[in-house]
């Protein structure tokens, strides 16, 4: 097993999701994160850490109850997975996302599957992602023209792309090419946040175990 895999199996152990995989391969034969000899490289990454998610009210309307918890999100050149778990570490779903389609299965077995993201609505445990590729949005890598603000070393603090706004933060003990923090503002008043605290194996020393 590569230092690589290693260190991914380690991080989804402490998050939790370690016991995902495992309640979704035993009642629905769901695979989870397989070893592999590749490094992480430019195009092939893993990060984790904690996100929010919810919609703000309509005029008049009622808010619903924000989801909040874990999650871990493996990228390849051809696929992403991502990993959701409840605050309480209970499993919330395993999304599979490709360029035509999307597939996703909680921990009761229940599977569903949609052309796109947005598609999905609330089957993905009450969480709406970006209809995006996670490379743009979940690493800041943007188009310059998508870029509205820049920090002092280049990076986005501020982007948009198919009807959501991103603001970044960055600083230790992300790496430096790597976010901090992700807030989202998307259309309908739906929001997500993200808390990033693994990057590729980079752990922020706050979230570790004590021995």
């Amino acid at each position: 097993m590569t230092v690589w895999a290693s260190r991914f199996f380690v991080t989804m152990k402490r998050l939790g999701l370690f016991a995902l995989v495992l309640l979704t391969g035993a009642c629905a034969h769901v695979a989870g994160p397989v070893d592999s000899d590749r490094a992480a490289t430019a195009n092939t990454w893993q990060v984790a850490g904690r996100f929010a998610a919810g919609q703000s009210p309509l005029t008049g309307g009622t808010e619903n109850e924000p989801v909040a918890g874990r999650f871990a999100w493996q990228h390849s050149p051809s696929e992403d997975i991502l990993w959701l778990i409840g605050p309480l570490g209970n499993a919330l779903a395993r999304v599979d996302i490709s360029a035509s389609r999307v597939r996703w299965q909680d921990a009761t077995g229940k599977r569903g599957e949609a052309t796109n993201l947005r598609a999905l609505g609330e089957s993905l445990a009450g969480v709406t992602l970006p209809e995006l590729p996670a490379e743009r949005w979940l690493r800041a890598r943007w188009p310059t023209n998508e870029i509205q603000q820049r920090d002092a070393v280049a990076r986005p603090l501020a982007a948009s792309g198919r009807g959501w706004q991103f603001a970044y933060r960055y600083g230790p003990p992300a790496p430096e090419d790597w976010p901090l923090a992700v807030e989202a503002a998307g259309p309908d008043g739906l929001w997500l946040r993200l808390a990033l605290t693994e990057w590729n194996g980079v752990s922020d020393p706050a979230e570790q175990s004590a021995p």
